[in-house]
């Protein structure tokens, strides 16, 4: 199964990434290359990775949460201390070098970080029909694999990462709009990136919601300019949505 087009993203994105750029800088730059909503999203989700997780270098993470679908069996730790299972929402899964894995449920659940090369560790690549069809969301095995000492996170931070990742992926399309030449996406990243990526506070993330809600609407000329933007737009919608329903 072909998946250029991530794959050339992300070999974009390794070129022109800049470890002493500040994540909202380089989440707006990084917006800026991508092609599609598909891209969007990578951008988004990797700068939100790195600033919940401290991911310093240019490796593409996955957060490995989702499991029990269709039946496959949950992540588990077995009585050797080996790790079984399935997760079966992996974003990007062509390109990313390492898996964020959470094991088990409830206050004995634990998380691990897997290189890809990882023994006993496999991937099944799909791509999606109809709606961020440039995105390879996979599935992510493991067959009694040594799992290395857990990670320490914090459950309480764990908490606001979907706000982190809709906050991360919205500036990521502002850069992307700008980079299309709507000058009110420039102003927006202005007003709205050091607030949002820094304070992550609930006023901030509502206050760029609101912004890039209002201007959206006002923007019909996005649906001509933009190739699959009234496919995918309601990746934004979602993303808007989740934002302005926090309390301010």
């Amino acid at each position: 199964m072909d998946f250029l087009v991530e794959q050339t993203y992300f070999e974009l994105w390794q070129k022109q990434f800049d470890a002493t750029l500040a994540p909202k800088d380089w989440l707006a730059a990084s917006g800026a290359l991508a092609g599609s909503l598909s891209e969007v999203f990578m951008a988004g989700y990797q700068t939100a990775m790195r600033c919940q997780f401290g991911i310093n270098d240019s490796a593409w993470a996955a957060f490995c949460v989702s499991e029990g679908v269709d039946g496959l069996p949950p992540v588990v730790q077995d009585d050797e201390g080996l790790l079984t299972g399935v997760k079966t929402w992996v974003a990007a899964a062509s390109v990313v070098t390492s898996f964020w894995v959470k094991v088990g449920r409830g206050s004995e659940s634990f998380y691990v970080v897997l290189p890809r090369e990882t023994k006993g560790l496999s991937l099944t690549l799909n791509r999606n029909e109809g709606f961020l069809p440039e995105l390879c969301v996979g599935r992510l095995q493991l067959d009694k694999v040594a799992p290395p000492a857990p990670q320490i996170i914090s459950k309480a931070g764990l908490k606001q990462f979907p706000k982190l990742e809709a906050s991360c992926i919205l500036i990521a399309c502002l850069g992307y709009l700008a980079s299309h030449g709507f000058t009110w996406a420039s102003d927006l990243l202005a007003r709205h990136s050091a607030p949002v990526i820094d304070q992550r506070s609930d006023a901030a993330l509502a206050a760029l919601a609101l912004d890039l809600q209002t201007f959206i609407k006002a923007a019909p000329e996005l649906s001509v300019k933009l190739a699959g933007w009234d496919r995918d737009r309601r990746l934004i919608e979602m993303y808007l949505g989740m934002l302005l329903k926090q309390p301010s």
